[in-house]
């Protein structure tokens, strides 16, 4: 089937959506990263959603490093790949634990989870041709 509107530019999509989720996961990021123990023990909560309740200051820096250097790296398009499925894995747990902790309300889930839609699709499609690494 011929589509109505076909795609003229799919690699400046992409590079729209991978800077627009990088930026988006800096600014999350970067407060948990420069907040110290106290914003880390916070952050490691996301983990307690598949039951890691240790170590909460090393699982906090990860879910703040997952945050501001892996949106870096996606919005630069180099190890966007990887960096893009941490990070989807880290915002999938952070849906599951505000739809655990709110009942369900969508409109509290809702961010985590469309962050961790877009960094699934951004895994599955690669960075294309503007980026800092490998086409792909």
């Amino acid at each position: 089937m011929k589509s109505l509107l076909p795609a003229p530019w799919p690699d400046a999509g992409n590079l729209f959506l991978r800077l627009g989720t990088g930026i988006a996961m800096i600014v999350h990021g970067w407060p948990k990263i420069t907040g110290g123990t106290p914003a880390w023990e916070h952050s490691a909560a996301v983990f307690g959603v598949i039951g890691i309740h240790f170590w909460p200051v090393f699982w906090g820096f990860l879910v703040a490093l997952s945050q501001t250097l892996g949106g870096a790296l996606i919005a630069l398009g180099f190890l966007a790949r990887p960096a893009a499925l941490m990070l989807g894995f880290v915002m999938a747990l952070a849906a599951v634990m505000v739809f655990q902790k709110t009942g369900g309300n969508f409109s509290d889930w809702s961010h985590p989870g469309e962050a961790a839609v877009t960094c699934f699709a951004i895994f599955l499609m690669g960075t294309g041709r503007y980026s800092l690494g490998k086409s792909s």
